[in-house]
């Protein structure tokens, strides 16, 4: 399923944003469990639209949850899928993303923020970050969606071409915050209590449950300990986010 919320109010203060020209920050690594959690922190200078997404579905990766909160944990967006997939420019690279991954361009207000990604079907409680996520106690959890592997399994699900999906997928992950100031990855997860209150001082770089069967899903997590490996590479923007 997938979970699009954008809170009212911010679009509301936010409909005369700016379009300045920021950095693009590109990171990958491989979750231990499927209820990881990773977080990621980003500010901007000015206001403008921000292009978080995936591109690692095409490559074999487990299915994202893509959310996006502001530095007191509230929930300002949270997708699973980008349908219908398509292509962003990050870094001066073209990075193609499949259906299932996810694609979030949101218009944001100067300041700090965080996102968090995560694997179906984990989403976040509530619209509050220190609540957690569904599958916080369950570190296999995507087992019972079947598949030989026994983990970061995707079950029986067909594409919008209603051809069957591969149910084995790997632990790998690709993640790209396009036209913020700065971002930085919290390469060890913490409570998000702790994390909401370091967040403003981390910015020193400038067969499924209820998944319907079609492809298409809508709807709108304490991470466990893990050894995840994330790669950043950091360069000056060379475009301007697409809209999506």
């Amino acid at each position: 399923m997938k979970k699009t919320l954008c809170a009212a109010a911010l679009a509301a203060s936010l409909s005369a944003a700016g379009t300045a020209a920021g950095a693009d920050f590109d990171f990958s690594g491989s979750f231990a469990n499927d209820n990881d959690v990773l977080r990621f922190n980003f500010t901007l200078g000015a206001p403008g639209v921000v292009t978080l997404f995936t591109s690692s579905w095409l490559g074999g990766g487990f299915d994202p949850i893509v959310s996006v909160w502001d530095s007191s944990g509230n929930q300002l967006a949270e997708q699973d899928d980008g349908f219908p997939g398509g292509s962003q420019v990050s870094n001066g690279t073209v990075f193609d993303y499949g259906e299932f991954d996810s694609y979030l361009a949101v218009n944001l207000a100067a300041g700090d923020y965080l996102a968090t990604l995560a694997q179906y079907d984990n989403f976040s409680v509530s619209t509050t970050l220190a609540d957690g996520f569904l599958r916080d106690a369950d570190p296999n959890f995507t087992a019972a969606f079947g598949c030989s592997n026994g983990r970061f399994c995707e079950g029986s699900l067909l594409d919008s071409n209603n051809n069957p999906v591969e149910p084995n997928r790997t632990a790998a992950w690709e993640f790209h915050i396009v036209n913020v100031d700065a971002a930085q990855a919290a390469t060890v997860p913490e409570p998000p209590t702790l994390m909401l209150l370091g967040l403003s001082g981390l910015f020193l770089l400038g067969g499924r449950y209820a998944k319907p069967k079609n492809g298409r899903r809508y709807l709108c997590g304490e991470p466990s300990a893990g050894s995840e490996k994330i790669s950043v590479a950091l360069h000056p923007q060379s475009a301007p986010a697409r809209i999506a």
